[in-house]
């Protein structure tokens, strides 16, 4: 019988091939396709027993590297997400819909892609929490410097202090929230040994965007009804 062209068992993982260091994390009995109850051979090696290595072997001074280096990392994503949301601040459903889904995704964006890919580099979830906060701070900061020295012109000090203060907080905020959903995709894989799944953070995402795209919106209502002004 010829062998068919598209079997499984043409994966590098079946071949007696020399095991690469990360053929662990290319395994294919996580598989969601696999037979309930299908158990790999006692010789294979799984992406859950590399995670259970890992964080045995895990150093808390690599984690709070790293951690530290995620920090830092959250300029340039900063940066990038401000400039692209002030680009279309004109446009109201720029700032409502558009500016919050950018913001909140840009802001954890650097610990999100970490913890996808080495989950065994946090020791805690605590620290994924610290990162998108380290990180809201930072885009607030850089926000508020582009407002009040780039696109207000001579912008007043009651405008400056609602900055430093309502704005600050909000950005720190739903990081805050973020951060929650990354320390629950943690959580998860750590208990179980098994991939970080993403999507268990949804909700904490969606849940920042509605609270950013929340304030936006009172926001621009409170200016176009005149009741919210700076005498800028």
């Amino acid at each position: 019988m010829p062998r068919d062209p598209h079997s499984v068992f043409d994966e590098p993982i079946f071949q007696d091939l020399p095991r690469a260091k990360d053929a662990a994390e290319h395994e294919v009995w996580s598989e969601p396709g696999l037979a309930p109850g299908a158990r790999p051979p006692d010789a294979a090696q799984t992406y859950s027993g590399l995670l259970r290595e890992k964080w045995r072997r895990a150093s808390p001074e690599l984690s709070w590297l790293t951690v530290a280096g995620l920090a830092c990392a959250a300029g340039p994503f900063a940066v990038l997400a401000a400039l692209m949301k002030t680009s279309a601040h004109s446009f109201a459903l720029a700032a409502i819909i558009i500016a919050p889904l950018v913001e909140e995704l840009g802001k954890a964006a650097a610990p999100l892609m970490t913890l996808e890919r080495w989950p065994y580099r946090f020791i805690s979830g605590t620290q994924l929490v610290l990162v998108c906060v380290a990180s809201g701070l930072v885009f607030a900061t850089i926000e508020n410097l582009l407002y009040l020295h780039l696109y207000v012109k001579a912008p007043s000090a009651a405008y400056a202090t609602w900055r430093w203060s309502v704005c600050t907080a909000l950005h720190v905020g739903c990081s805050l929230i973020a951060g929650l959903g990354l320390r629950r995709i943690w959580l998860a894989a750590r208990a179980e040994y098994t991939r970080p799944d993403v999507s268990k953070a949804a909700s904490y995402f969606i849940a920042a965007m509605v609270l950013h795209g929340a304030y936006n919106a009172l926001v621009y209502l409170l200016e176009k009804s005149s009741l919210l002004a700076f005498g800028q």
